[in-house]
């Protein structure tokens, strides 16, 4: 939920709050006025009641009205009751209602005899003229609390622009694509002081990345050819015929090492440069080409492991990537599906619209296969495995949004490639 939704919403619950709470209030303060004024009236009239017999000495006229009544009879109880005020309901057959009254019960005395008075006063009045004025009040709370509203939600949004402006452009900030943030001056000194903070920040994060970036490069030119010189050398050694069996093998070692440090290196370069986004070039690449051109190329050593590959490919299909990246893709599935096969073993290879699979047979896995898509993380105990294959695999699924999976099936490992939607492309 947005800051500024949030707040609107915190205030009119308060505004709410404060206003339910208030008319509460307003409308225990009216009640207990009204009560009082009507009993004012009722204590009032007992008084002229009272005066009038000791004037007259004869009862007061009994009246019945719609808003008034006063009743009076003989009582016979030792213990007549001498005062007391009460509510009561009486039935209405013009407004077909039961209408609130208030009650005052009194005893007087007269030639001897005890005559109980009943004096009840309508507060039907009283009470349309509350409703009413309760009515009236709700409306202005109602209407006062939607104002108060829209005035703190345009007034919100009027001073959170210059963040969302900021929080906008640093979404769309990029390293790759570098170029100064052109944040809005802000009056507010704790959104000026944020844009302040963010403009450091970037500016250090991609000088940081530009000495990364050019350390990159010199260690993918630098470090390249002399490990392509020790190795020439290594094998103009090893052809030597004066060697012992001892150095042969010593030499060997060395050069099996060489080997595999300038293709690790190779490889992290490649990993660097992917998770740097440095492959922008795009293009429809036909996937069912590319698997079948990868294949070819690795036929020598598919034939020297004696594995057999089997392909069901059922129609073209297009992926929209960069094209060395779509190669680094297919070539390392197929290196992981060769050297982790069992000997003599079989590579089966699907494609359709939806994913790409491939098959290897070969033993289970001791640990979780999620585990595979790491760096560094080896499937099995060979030691010309770098173990980063599947990572690189994984970084250009992730830069493409394709979803890579495995799974262990009938004892065959299944290396799936999700493709998203929307770089699929159907010619």
């Amino acid at each position: 939920m947005r800051i500024l939704t949030k707040t609107s919403l915190y205030y009119l619950l308060v505004s709410f709050v404060v206003f339910l709470m208030g008319g509460i209030a307003y409308y225990t303060i009216m009640q207990g006025e009204i009560y009082d004024e009507v009993d004012d009236q009722l204590f009032t009239d007992k008084e002229n009641i009272l005066a009038f017999i000791r004037r007259t000495n004869e009862l007061p006229h009994v009246t019945s009205g719609v808003s008034e009544t006063i009743v009076v009879k003989e009582v016979t109880d030792k213990n007549p009751v001498l005062e007391s005020l009460t509510d009561t309901l009486i039935y209405s057959s013009y407004d077909e209602e039961d209408i609130p009254y208030r009650r005052l019960t009194f005893t007087t005395y007269q030639n001897g005899k005890a005559y109980q008075y009943t004096i009840m006063k309508s507060v039907m009045d009283f009470d349309d003229l509350f409703e009413s004025t309760v009515f009236a009040m709700g409306w202005t709370f109602l209407m006062l609390l939607v104002g108060l509203g829209a005035v703190n939600y345009s007034i919100n949004k009027y001073t959170w622009r210059n963040f969302y402006d900021t929080l906008d452009k640093i979404k769309r900030y990029s390293l790759s694509q570098y170029g100064p943030l052109q944040l809005k001056p802000s009056e507010t000194t704790e959104f000026q002081e944020l844009n302040t903070v963010l403009q450091n920040m970037t500016d250090k994060i991609h000088s940081d990345y530009l000495n990364l970036k050019e350390f990159t490069e010199n260690v993918s030119h630098e470090i390249q050819t002399p490990l392509a010189i020790v190795n020439s050398k290594l094998e103009l050694f090893m052809q030597s015929g004066n060697l012992t069996s001892t150095e042969a093998k010593l030499l060997e070692d060395m050069h099996n090492s060489v080997s595999r440090l300038a293709r690790l290196n190779k490889s992290l370069i490649m990993l660097t440069r992917i998770e740097n986004r440095e492959f922008k070039e795009n293009e429809s690449i036909p996937m069912h080409e590319l698997l079948a051109e990868q294949t070819e190329q690795l036929q020598e050593i598919i034939e020297m492991h004696g594995l057999t590959v089997e392909q069901t490919i059922d129609q073209a299909v297009y992926v929209h990537m960069n094209r060395g990246l779509a190669e680094v893709l297919v070539s390392n599935l197929l290196i992981n599906a060769i050297q982790h096969n069992a000997p003599n073993g079989i590579i089966t290879i699907t494609l359709n619209q939806e994913k790409m699979c491939l098959k290897n047979t070969g033993e289970a896995l001791h640990e979780p296969g999620s585990n595979l898509f790491g760096r560094f993380v080896s499937g099995s105990k060979r030691s010309d495995s770098l173990g980063i294959g599947l990572a690189l695999v994984s970084r250009i699924c992730s830069v493409y949004n394709m979803r890579p999976n495995y799974s262990y099936e009938n004892g065959m490992h299944v290396l799936c490639i999700y493709f998203n939607q929307l770089n699929r492309k159907i010619k």
